[in-house]
């Protein structure tokens, strides 16, 4: 399976030491994303991969790093999905410079941006096409 690791620089010789390993993708991870924390209570990371899938992991104080796979199966053109999987291989993540949307971009030339709501749901909020 495919996991993410998280690490730290350990004094000035910059030795890396792995903190944590994020499991969950089934097939190779493709694309990884640290949201910028200014002002979050959270910190979000978000990962990508082979398997269709995106997962937004948090992790609040010490505890634990959660994670929660966004549900693709209400996108256009998606709606027959298995399990929420995207249609396609998904390529790349990335935050937007407040840290609050992620834009996801698949191999089919989508993207589509997504944003946590209130309820902590993470809910797509715009399609584009290429």
């Amino acid at each position: 399976g495919g996991g993410a690791g998280a690490g730290a620089a350990n004094g000035s010789n910059a030795t890396w030491l792995l903190e944590e390993t994020l499991d969950g993708h089934k097939d190779w991870v493709r694309d990884v994303a640290w949201a910028p924390n200014v002002g979050l209570p959270k910190s979000y990371v978000a990962s990508c991969g082979q398997d269709r899938r995106v997962y937004i992991w948090t992790k609040e104080g010490d505890k634990k790093w959660e994670k929660v796979a966004l549900n693709a199966g209400g996108l256009q053109g998606n709606e027959n999905t298995e399990d929420g999987k995207f249609p396609t291989v998904v390529w790349r993540v990335s935050w937007s410079l407040a840290g609050n949307i992620l834009a996801v971009s698949c191999a089919d030339g989508k993207v589509t941006l997504w944003k946590e709501n209130l309820r902590g749901v993470w809910e797509c909020v715009s399609e584009l096409d290429s």
